[in-house]
């Protein structure tokens, strides 16, 4: 499964608005429809309900008839939606269509200026002026139990000032507006350094008013803590690795991380790994760990891949971007395989078995126990990692549910015929399907998280350190 769950855009930033005199949504939903049709690896598992899948897909084309550009989205997504697929979405301009149904849009009664001088005084510590990427918030208490998030000023052309952004309630929960409105809820944490941090939709807000006392260093410690990749030595026998992501860009990042800390990995009794809010990427990036977690040999679940010109020509352009000096043996093997194949599923492991054994080279020396730590943020590759590690001996997962996006993966965002119109498209189906399906589901903790439990890292070490 290696280099096999990473996710490539390509990225066409054109406007949305631009292309529908050329494309009247009854013809952006036919060539969506097409697309789907020949091109997703989950298509005919999905649509086994002939009757019902071509009444539901005649009854969008009718409307599609009269659809002005926002219910056109809201069609176009109704159509994708309907596949339940995480790794399949329309969008445009690389962000996917929102469902139109929008949360609380309520505005606070408030002079804002007046508000910024009162608050500067205040002893409420959640009272105040916060920052964010993209948005500056006030902070206002409004009953004995509750407060609210309202903008004071946003990037986005979305929000408006006054409107309220989140509410934060004084059993330490929060329902949070996103973008398109649709609300979120989750719990909160206040840090002492003047850090608020919504865990669920891991939005990290500064306090800008009250100015507080504490260093710029020990602000971003804490922001680096929450958001950032780090090993840490909790007690004696404990250390903690962050890693909240398994993109990309972050692999040498990653990867150095491991090096500089082999001796703490070597050297302790307990590890534990936190990928919550991880949203995948690569599973390049957890290689180097592995022998730290894992037995001799990993079982992998194969997958196999189907073969459409559209995933001929993003293996072709992925190439292009290499380094001249790098190997591309594999990658033209998978392509040739692919074109002899047009139309087919493949399989690109040489034995054409649905599972294939890896080999691990064994850390001489590793942690004892090791506890993963993941929620509903952890996805993809993230999630393949918790499916590789449930098999060590030595790991336990504590928490909720992951994701749940594993079945049909390795997605490309790809136009289909109207410009700025895109969709995200799996190109390959797992082969542990049907009998272990994962999309929509998670992979499953065994230890669960309950909500009463606020800190999960002290769990965790209360977990592993307790006789």
């Amino acid at each position: 499964m290696k280099k096999l769950l990473y996710l490539l855009t390509l990225i066409f930033p054109l406007s949305i608005a631009a292309q529908q005199a050329n494309c009247p949504c009854e013809q952006v939903l036919s060539q969506l429809i097409k697309k789907v049709e020949t091109e997703y690896p989950g298509f005919s598992a999905k649509t086994k309900e002939t009757f019902l899948y071509n009444g539901f897909k005649e009854n969008l084309a009718k409307q599609a008839k009269q659809a002005d550009s926002l219910n056109c989205q809201k069609l176009l997504k109704q159509y994708t939606d309907f596949f339940k697929d995480p790794h399949l979405w329309v969008g445009a301009n690389g962000a996917p269509f929102s469902n139109g149904i929008t949360g609380s849009v309520e505005s606070v009664n408030i002079d804002i200026q007046d508000f910024q001088k009162q608050v500067s005084k205040t002893k409420d510590s959640l009272e105040g002026i916060w920052s964010t990427d993209g948005y500056r918030i006030g902070v206002k208490k409004v009953g004995k139990d509750e407060y609210v998030g309202f903008i004071i000023e946003a990037e986005s052309a979305q929000w408006k000032p006054k409107e309220i952004k989140f509410k934060l309630f004084a059993n330490g929960t929060f329902e949070y507006a996103l973008r398109d409105k649709s609300l979120k809820t989750g719990n909160y944490t206040l840090y002492k350094e003047g850090v608020l941090f919504l865990s669920e939709v891991s939005v990290a807000l500064v306090k800008q008013s009250p100015q507080s006392t504490t260093s710029k260093q020990a602000v971003a410690h804490r922001l680096n803590e929450l958001e950032g990749f780090y090993f840490k030595k909790l007690t004696a026998k404990t250390v903690l690795l962050k890693l909240p992501s398994f993109e990309y860009q972050y692999l040498k990042q990653i990867t150095q991380l491991i090096e500089d800390n082999k001796a703490g990995l070597e050297n302790t009794e307990n590890l534990i790994v936190d990928l919550r809010g991880n949203p995948g990427g690569t599973t390049d990036a957890y290689q180097k760990l592995l022998p730290y977690i894992m037995g001799k040999s990993i079982r992998n679940t194969g997958a196999e891949f189907l073969a459409t010109q559209t995933y001929i020509n993003n293996l072709e352009a992925y190439k292009k971007t290499l380094d001249k000096n790098a190997p591309t043996a594999n990658i033209d093997k998978n392509i040739a395989a692919l074109k002899a194949n047009l139309g087919q599923f493949v399989n690109f492991n040489d034995a054409g078995q649905p599972v294939y054994i890896e080999k691990v080279e064994v850390a001489p020396k590793s942690p004892k126990h090791i506890v993963i730590l993941a929620n509903k943020g952890s996805g993809s590759s993230a999630e393949y990692f918790l499916f590789v590690v449930k098999q060590s001996k030595k790991v336990k997962i504590l928490g909720i549910p992951s994701y749940g996006a594993l079945d049909y993966g390795n997605a490309y965002l790809v136009d289909f015929g109207c410009p700025g119109y895109q969709v995200l498209m799996p190109t390959y189906r797992a082969l542990r399907l049907p009998d272990y399906p994962i999309d929509n589901i998670g992979i499953q903790p065994d230890v669960y998280m309950d909500k009463s439990v606020k800190d999960w890292v002290a769990f965790a070490v209360k977990y592993l350190e307790e006789e």
